[in-house]
Formats: C-alpha cells, sequence, structure tokens
C-alpha cells in the first residue's frame, strides 16, 4: 500500500481529531448541545485539580462557570484499538470564571479515550494532568 491509499485507521485518526477540535470549538462557544453529542452517556471527566465529573454532573457544573477564552491542543497522538482509540497530547486551556474570580490558565497533558458505537465515535473518558496552573 502507497503513503497516499487510506486506511480505516488513518480515517478514523482524522475523524477523532476532528472531533476534538469541535469539542473545543464548541466548549469555546458554549455549545452545550454539541458537547452532548460528542461526551458519551458513560462520561468519566477527570479534572486538573483532581474532581471528577459524570455526563450529568460535567453539565451542571463542568463549562458552565467559566468562559472559555482559548484551548490550544498539540502534539495529539491517536491510537485506534478496534472500537476505542486513545488520544494523548498537550491542552492549554484559558477560562474566565463567570463569577469574577480571575482567569485560570492551565497547560497541561491529556488523555482521552474514544469509543464507537455503531458508526458514531463519542469521548468516554478525560483525564488532565497540569504541567502549570495559575488563576490571576
Amino acid at each position: 500500500m502507497n503513503e497516499a491509499t487510506s486506511s480505516p485507521s488513518r480515517d478514523t485518526e482524522r475523524l477523532l481529531l476532528d472531533l476534538e477540535a469541535q469539542r473545543c470549538n464548541a466548549m469555546k462557544r458554549a455549545d452545550f448541545a454539541r458537547l452532548r453529542e460528542i461526551l458519551h452517556p458513560d462520561l468519566v471527566h477527570v479534572h486538573a485539580k483532581g474532581q471528577t465529573d459524570s455526563y450529568e454532573s460535567y453539565f451542571r457544573s463542568g463549562g458552565t462557570h467559566v468562559d472559555y477564552r482559548q484551548i490550544d491542543r498539540s502534539e495529539l497522538k491517536v491510537q485506534v484499538l478496534g472500537s476505542t482509540a486513545l488520544m494523548t497530547g498537550r491542552q492549554l486551556l484559558v477560562a474566565v470564571r463567570k463569577d469574577g474570580s480571575g482567569t485560570v490558565r492551565i497547560d497541561s497533558r491529556v488523555m482521552q479515550v474514544w469509543a464507537q458505537e455503531g458508526d458514531r465515535w463519542r469521548q468516554l473518558a478525560f483525564q488532565t494532568t497540569p504541567l502549570e496552573m495559575s488563576i490571576s
């Protein structure tokens, strides 16, 4: 097979990278309807300070108390393992707290698990480990 030929794994990698870009954009736009489509109903989301959210608690607390100003992903790697995939990489997140208590900046390493059900991929798990974190 030459490099110009597409493979199912490469197609899935591209799809997941696109879904991750959509997730970040939905967070910045506060598009919770789109996030509900991207995130899996059995979601486990571990935040930078260690608190954990489920799908429902994420939408009660996760992105509802801040305005996301910047979410930059880099060094993204995707490993497709059948109907699951592991995504790792860096994330720089800047968010302003809606209560006026400051701007949060988190530079972290992130690990995500994506699961395929039928022809649809959704983020099942998210774990962020901060390298640097500040509130100003």
